[in-house]
């Protein structure tokens, strides 16, 4: 029903976005678009003026780019998100990357750039989505510092570090990489509780085959899957999770 987690400003979506984001309003109720820089972040703004009921903006750094930008760049990051604290629903997604940020240079300072977005989110009294792939354990250490609510965007952990989120009531959310590795998948949406659910396309990633762009809509079909591994009601699922999507980014949508 919400979309927690997209990219419409990418440059996929050139020359369709406008037919993309038509098609999702027909289909879905709203979408969280989360920008990954700091130049995606005024395109992530522009396309919730235009769309104000319906794209939600969440402002990140991506570990890829944070590692890049200078501490100049850092400080205008954070003196746009606080100018636009009454528009934005999250700080993120920001966090951890050691698929992509290999030195331990530069792991160290996403570590560094990571606690100053927890501390931006904790001043913002906004929920943090966050980022990480092969790298959840030291980013769970790390969110010990975070205030209130916390995505962690994409889950990809064991079954360990599930329970641990579990325990701290963090919101996971899914996409579509549940249908590439189903075997490392099943278990953990098993295991995950509706009131922790979260329904997420990474858009234009994460299709359910590789080389296919992903739209908004396809949250669909995860929360079919999802509904299927849990043996429940789709309807079920998609409800529990879109009311989710609403009440920790603090949506002005109608769920009916």
């Amino acid at each position: 029903m919400i979309d927690s987690h997209c990219h419409l400003e990418f440059d996929h979506f050139d020359g369709e976005r406008e037919k993309v984001i038509s098609t999702a309003k027909n289909r879905i109720k709203g979408v969280v678009d989360s920008s990954a820089d700091i130049e995606n972040a005024q395109n992530v703004l522009s396309l919730h003026e235009d769309h104000p009921n319906f794209i939600f903006p969440s402002l990140g750094l991506h570990p890829k780019e944070a590692v890049q930008a200078s501490e100049d760049e850092i400080e205008k990051f954070k003196e746009i998100a606080r100018g636009k604290k009454y528009e934005i629903v999250a700080i993120g997604e920001v966090g951890l990357d050691y698929y992509h940020v290999k030195g331990d240079k530069d792991r160290e300072k996403s570590k560094d750039v990571f606690e100053e977005m927890i501390e931006l989110s904790n001043s913002l009294e906004l929920p943090l989505v966050v980022h990480s792939r092969d790298s959840l354990k030291p980013a769970l250490e790390i969110l010990e510092r975070k205030e209130g609510d916390v995505i962690i965007h994409c889950f990809a952990g064991n079954k360990e570090q599930l329970e641990e989120c579990i325990d701290r009531d963090y919101y996971l959310s899914f996409g579509g990489i549940i249908f590439r590795a189903e075997g490392k998948y099943r278990p953990l949406l098993e295991r995950t509780p509706l009131e922790n659910l979260l329904l997420e396309t990474d858009a234009p990633f994460l299709a359910k085959r590789k080389k296919d762009r992903s739209e908004p809509w396809f949250i669909r079909e995860i929360a079919n899957r999802i509904a299927e591994v849990k043996g429940v009601d789709f309807d079920e699922v998609w409800e529990k999770a879109g009311k989710n999507a609403k009440d920790v980014f603090s949506l002005p949508v109608s769920l009916e």
